[in-house]
């Protein structure tokens, strides 16, 4: 047969409803859209488990030498694959500020290299001045740039943080930070990473200048362990409970496509009877195929884009979008093979018999 008599063909039958692509079109439609939203609510639940743990501090690690941390080398170790900031810190011992509005809620001082604000997701100008925590901002009716009158004399409001209790540390949610350079030692390193992994770990002691007392052994804490040593997103995607989905779509999409197609057994083989090339024949049918397959295949991508490029993560929209498709689409494919294999001329009479 000639391209132009195939196409008639796939049209005649398409448009006549012979090949039942408006239902076939409507069943893997269906198949996609409950296949694609249990991939997404579950990539969507791990993604908002992910970023729960690093908006919980759970992924900043700190070392802790008091006068034994070198600054410039904490900072640097934000060049680190999956380091996204680090700095550090040093607590004033004894000493406090106090805002002249409230003279009598004094808060700790401490000193920070530059990279510390990040750390902590401070929001700041990048001026001189203090940095607080939000709730004292907040209390003192100051924002960042605004001048601020202490005790002590006058500043300015440079950044605020905030450090809610939800298993951090205790005693750095109500600082007075101020950002000074990495030449003076200090006490802490703070390192937030992501992913983060304990190989870090041995990492953060290349920080630290010699000396020290034998007693005096260096502290690696998680800075909030509530939620866990680290988060394993990798683990609980491979071990997440619609990862047979795919496969089990698959073999429905295999299933009725079978027997779709076998159900136009009798019309098949009379038309190889009547002298129509078994080629041509696959050639039909596959084109119908193509016509009851695209749209499922149209709106799995499209729903799976369309949620997670909301955030800018269109890769994993279409790595999940193309997971549910091709299994619906592998799964039709076989299923269609499978049927126009076993259909034969010779059993013609058979078919027509058992219709």
């Amino acid at each position: 047969m000639r391209l132009r008599s195939i196409l008639r063909e796939t049209w005649r039958n398409t448009s006549s409803g012979t090949a039942r692509s408006v239902t076939l079109a409507l069943v893997l439609t269906g198949l996609v859209v409950i296949a694609s939203s249990a991939e997404i609510s579950t990539v969507a639940a791990l993604e908002r488990q992910a970023a729960a743990f690093r908006a919980a501090g759970a992924s900043v690690l700190t070392i802790s030498a008091p006068g034994r941390v070198d600054g410039a080398r904490c900072e640097s170790l934000r060049d680190l694959p999956g380091v996204h900031a680090a700095g550090a810190l040093t607590l004033r011992p004894g000493e406090s500020v106090a805002a002249v509005a409230l003279p009598g809620a004094p808060m700790p001082v401490a000193d920070a290299s530059p990279g510390f604000a990040s750390v902590v997701g401070a929001t700041t100008d990048g001026g001189p001045g203090l940095i607080l925590a939000a709730d004292a901002a907040t209390t003192l009716g100051t924002t960042v740039g605004d001048r601020l009158a202490t005790t002590t004399g006058a500043s300015r409001l440079a950044g605020t943080y905030v450090y809610p209790r939800d298993g951090r540390r205790d005693g750095y949610g109500y600082l007075a930070v101020g950002v000074t350079g990495t030449d003076a030692p200090f006490d802490e390193c703070w390192v937030e990473a992501w992913p983060l992994t304990t190989d870090l770990n041995p990492l953060l002691f290349t920080v630290l200048r010699p000396g020290g007392d034998a007693d005096d052994v260096p502290q690696v804490q998680q800075l909030n362990p509530t939620l866990g040593a680290e988060f394993d997103g990798a683990g609980l995607y491979r071990e997440r409970v619609t990862r047979f989905g795919g496969l089990l779509v698959g073999l429905v999409a295999a299933v009725v496509a079978f027997v779709a197609v076998r159900a136009r057994r009798v019309e098949l083989a009379t038309a190889l009877h009547d002298g129509m090339r078994r080629r041509d024949l696959w050639t039909i049918v596959a084109l119908e195929s193509t016509l009851w397959t695209a749209p499922a295949t149209a709106v799995g991508m499209a729903l799976s884009l369309a949620w997670f490029g909301r955030d800018g993560d269109l890769l994993v929209g279409a790595v999940l979008g193309t997971r549910v498709v091709l299994s619906v689409l592998l799964g039709g494919a076989t299923g269609v093979v499978v049927a126009l294999v076993t259909t034969r001329e010779k059993h013609l009479f058979a078919y027509a018999k058992d219709r």
